[in-house]
């Protein structure tokens, strides 16, 4: 446990002060949809990093009993942040965890005998938007707006936080001294911030940004993916233990998804709004589906589960800009990824 508990004091070191008092994981739901062909169901402990309708493919597997189908049932897990995620994943509170692939390079490097690898991958770049208080188009908006204003970011060391700051760079602007960079806001109570007046600017996922768009509260100015590029931003990963004992769970995890995500390309968004509203209970079905058109627009959902080589080196270019990584600590490829399963799902 003491090499574990050094993993997770990288995650810490990155961590704002105050963030600790949101350590919790929000148990969610547990759904099992009946397998046609009768097969007995293996729980599977997962976790998500945070509740968006980013992950719509994660959902409609669950939804569409494309889990159920592949002896599947799952055990829904909030985490609330990637290092809460990784540190479910390496206790052995969670067998799966969807979240940032950069937390696979930290454990990598870490000092944990147990390591993690990427097995499918769902968005293809960050699903944030930069929000403003003040509504104007997309095109009339200019990074150089934000200079001396308060932006309300992410968690230092995160995907979100990184690629932000990789967005502000592009354009000259420094995180730490050309802007408020507002990082000590924990992930529930972001919105609540935001309607309090905390920050100028901010980023949000959706459904955050369509509800607060449509009450009046911000409008998005600015697609922090379309910005960066594409770069696999979310992955489900469990641990090389876990993976070498349970190839089957794996492999019918990956089928699922890969079911799902070919799903949501041609979908209906309200169809794909009603489908998932479950778990999204306090929102506007209008809200979701216009999430969805927002996510389908910019191109945030990928069409093949598999992480190619140019994503993980995109994304250590990112953590290594961002200060977070030593150029000589990049990892290998195939340290954090397989692609066996996503692979194998393809061919299907």
């Amino acid at each position: 446990m003491n090499t574990v508990r050094s993993v997770l004091k990288h995650f810490a070191r990155r961590s704002v002060a105050g963030l600790s008092a949101f350590v919790f994981a929000v148990t969610a739901f547990g759904f099992m949809t009946p397998a046609s062909d009768a097969v007995a169901a293996t729980k599977v402990k997962y976790a998500e990093v945070v509740r968006s309708v980013f992950y719509l493919p994660k959902y409609i597997a669950i939804a569409n009993g494309y889990f159920a189908e592949n002896g599947i049932e799952v055990d829904l897990t909030t985490a609330w942040g990637g290092d809460k995620g990784t540190s479910m994943l390496l206790t052995g509170r969670v067998d799966i965890v969807l979240q940032g692939p950069e937390t696979a390079v930290y454990v990598e490097n870490g000092a944990s005998p147990e390591k993690t690898k990427m097995f499918a991958a769902i968005t293809a770049t960050d699903g944030l938007f930069l929000m403003s208080r003040k509504k104007m188009a997309m095109k009339d908006f200019k990074w150089s707006m934000i200079k001396n204003k308060t932006v309300m970011g992410w968690r230092p060391g995160s995907t979100p936080g990184l690629f932000l700051e990789y967005a502000m760079k592009k354009y000259g602007i420094s995180p730490k001294k050309d802007v408020n960079h507002v990082t000590n806001i924990a992930i529930p109570a972001r919105v609540g911030a935001w309607i309090a007046k905390k920050a100028d600017y901010a980023v949000f996922f959706e459904p955050d940004v369509s509800r607060l768009s449509r009450e009046g509260h911000a409008f998005p100015v600015a697609s922090v993916g379309g910005e960066v590029g594409k770069v696999d931003y979310t992955v489900f990963m469990a641990t090389d233990s876990y993976i070498k004992k349970n190839p089957k769970i794996i492999q019918g995890w990956t089928n699922a998804i890969y079911k799902a995500m070919q799903w949501v390309q041609t979908a209906d968004a309200t169809d794909a709004a009603k489908k998932i509203s479950k778990w999204f209970p306090k929102v506007k079905i209008e809200d979701i589906a216009a999430s969805v058109n927002r996510y389908r627009k910019f191109g945030i959902w990928k069409t093949d589960p598999t992480t190619h080589p140019k994503a993980i080196s995109a994304l250590q270019d990112i953590l290594v800009e961002g200060g977070v990584l030593k150029a000589n600590k990049r990892v290998a490829y195939d340290k954090v990824v397989t692609t066996r399963f996503s692979e194998k799902a393809k061919g299907k």
